[in-house]
């Protein structure tokens, strides 16, 4: 059953989410930004009175202290979560630990490395995992994982591009997100055909002649395109949501339904369950809910 939940999302793995029950896994977690993240509700649709209400939704800013100290604690002697820690995992915590000290980023690492945890155990053999975040983090939560989900599970390192105003005087401008895709084992589903893109048409073009193929002397055949379209790259350019667009909800991070449209459609079929454990305004569970997957948020 598609289900909701509000609170804690490690709390709600741990007590709600069965082992080896998900298809496909998508987080968007806070990006240890140090921003403060509020929503602007329009009264009239949040029966609030008053021309504007504002609802910090939530705070992305860690501060090493006892909360944090916890984590660190329950994560390494695995009092923390049911998935236990893995000793390459428990290393490394302590390194970066040893590393970067009592600091926010030490904090917010706390945070992710047992919910990264929970989410391996939750996920079926065949499932697969997009975590995204930008540069700020991203080097970090990498090696969280490949602690977690192992080296050879890495699959892609996705550069979202887009395009935007503004650029800064003394940098080049930040234009993408990263998105890394782990799989579980390597027996994970993945639905090429479902996410093909159509080919420039300098390529339909050129494609259009004869063209042969001989390499070394042995005559591969003549090739051609693939009628369903080309392969993806790992660097995807789609726009960011227009102000004006119907899909916008005023929440300040929301992704592109394009974006999970490919994500889901890349990593899960019809029927699968999907999860998002930051599940923000809903975008993931909207487009789960579209093509019809299953959801969990």
């Amino acid at each position: 059953m598609n289900t909701l939940y509000y609170g804690d999302n490690l709390d709600i793995l741990k007590e709600h989410i069965k082992d080896e029950s998900i298809d496909l896994i998508y987080l968007d977690p806070p990006f240890q930004s140090g921003a403060n993240y509020n929503i602007i509700f329009r009264p009239e649709e949040a029966g609030i009175k008053g021309e504007t209400a504002q609802v910090t939704t939530f705070t992305d800013t860690w501060k090493w202290g006892l909360e944090a100290e916890r984590e660190y604690t329950g994560l390494i002697t695995g009092t923390l979560t049911k998935e236990p820690p893995s000793q390459k995992l428990i290393d490394l915590m302590k390194a970066m630990r040893g590393y970067l000290g009592g600091c926010s980023m030490m904090a917010y690492l706390c945070m992710m490395a047992p919910r990264l945890l929970e989410l391996k155990r939750v996920l079926k053999p065949t499932g697969s995992i997009y975590l995204h975040c930008d540069p700020t983090a991203s080097h970090y939560l990498k090696l969280l994982l490949d602690a977690v989900f192992g080296v050879k599970n890495f699959r892609n390192e996705i550069s979202w591009c887009y395009r935007g105003a503004g650029y800064p005087k003394k940098d080049f401008g930040k234009r993408h997100d990263v998105i890394f895709r782990y799989s579980k084992t390597d027996e994970y589903l993945f639905n090429l055909d479902d996410v093909r893109e159509e080919y420039a048409e300098a390529t339909k073009e050129r494609f259009s002649h004869f063209i042969g193929n001989i390499r070394k002397g042995k005559d591969f055949g003549i090739q051609k395109l693939n009628p369903l379209g080309r392969q993806p790259d790992d660097w995807w350019q789609i726009q960011p949501i227009a102000p004006s667009a119907k899909e916008r909800t005023g929440y300040p991070t929301q992704k592109p339904e394009a974006l999970l449209e490919r994500i889901i459609k890349a990593s899960s079929n019809e029927g699968d369950t999907v999860l998002d454990p930051f599940c923000g305004c809903g975008t993931t569970v909207a487009v789960a809910e579209k093509t019809n997957r299953k959801w969990i948020g």
